[in-house]
Order: structure tokens, then C-alpha cells, then sequence
């Protein structure tokens, strides 16, 4: 095991990634919900060490029943491992607050991840 990944797996940071499904004429709202989710989550919330999320969309569209939908990911640098459990809730509470959970068809999907070296090739 790396250094990095032995002081991720002691604690350290984890990214967390969300991603969903959402009307492509509803963009704009998305985008705005999204911004008001950072400020909440990045001032204040447990965690909020967490730094501001990048917002990204699939280029191409996805058809489900029969309707086009657009997949988003927030991509959350940063959040505190021992922090977790309560910046998800927190996470989840303000998604609802801030209008993003709403705008989600077939809801937000939310999964953490722990950043590892990638060693050299050979």
C-alpha cells in the first residue's frame, strides 16, 4: 500500500461522486440548484472543509420511455473520511433544501470513493 493510500484508508480524505438523471430542458435549473448545494455544503455542514464540486454533464442524451434525459455528476473533492456518515445526511437533507433532489428522475445516486496512487508503468 502507498503512503497516500495508507493515510486515505487511516482517515484521510475521500471524493464523492453523485450522479443523475434529469430533463435536459430543466439544465439551467439544475445548474442553479447545484450552486446553491455547494454554498450550502461547502459553508458551514460537517465537512465543510469540502471544497466546491465540479458540475458535469453527458454530452449525449439518454431516451427512457420514450423521453430524453440528461445524466449529471457532481464530483465532490475532499470530504473528511471520519466526516462521512454526517456529510452525506447533511448532503442529502440540503439536496432536498436546495431544490436538487427534485430536479433528480429516478433519484440522486451517491458513491464515495478513496483516491489511490496510480504507480508508473513500466
Amino acid at each position: 500500500m502507498t503512503r497516500r493510500a495508507a493515510a486515505s484508508s487511516a482517515g484521510g480524505m475521500l471524493e464523492v461522486y453523485v450522479w443523475f438523471e434529469a430533463d435536459p430542458s430543466a439544465d439551467a435549473a439544475v445548474q442553479a440548484a447545484i450552486a446553491r448545494l455547494a454554498d450550502a455544503m461547502t459553508g458551514g455542514a460537517p465537512g465543510s472543509s469540502v471544497r466546491r464540486p465540479r458540475l458535469l454533464r453527458r454530452p449525449d442524451l439518454k431516451q427512457r420511455d420514450g423521453r430524453p434525459l440528461a445524466t449529471w455528476m457532481e464530483a465532490w473533492p475532499s470530504v473528511p473520511r471520519q466526516a462521512l456518515a454526517a456529510w452525506l445526511a447533511t448532503l442529502s437533507v440540503q439536496a432536498q433544501a436546495c431544490g436538487a433532489a427534485a430536479l433528480a428522475r429516478g433519484g440522486r445516486h451517491v458513491e464515495p470513493f478513496l483516491p489511490m496512487d496510480l504507480p508508473r508503468g513500466t
